[in-house]
């Protein structure tokens, strides 16, 4: 089980690394809130982690797998 400060490293990372893949020099944005919800995902509902950044990203942690993906 994936708790809350090890959530916000998970999407830290992901959110960097899809910064860069888009080759954005932007640092990532500092955490704004971390919520728990219900996150719709190919493999079904998942409760998650949603780690939102200061700036229109959020990012879901699954809590069993720790699996990130951003929200729309």
């Amino acid at each position: 089980m994936v708790d809350t400060d090890e959530a916000i490293q998970i999407a830290i990372r992901f959110l960097a690394g899809r910064l860069t893949e888009r080759q954005d020099l932007r640092e990532p944005p500092s955490v704004q809130e971390v919520t728990i919800e219900q996150v719709a995902t190919v493999t079904g509902v998942r409760r998650c982690h949603v780690v939102s950044f200061g700036w229109p990203v959020r990012v879901a942690v699954d809590q069993e797998t720790g699996d990130a993906d951003m929200l729309r």
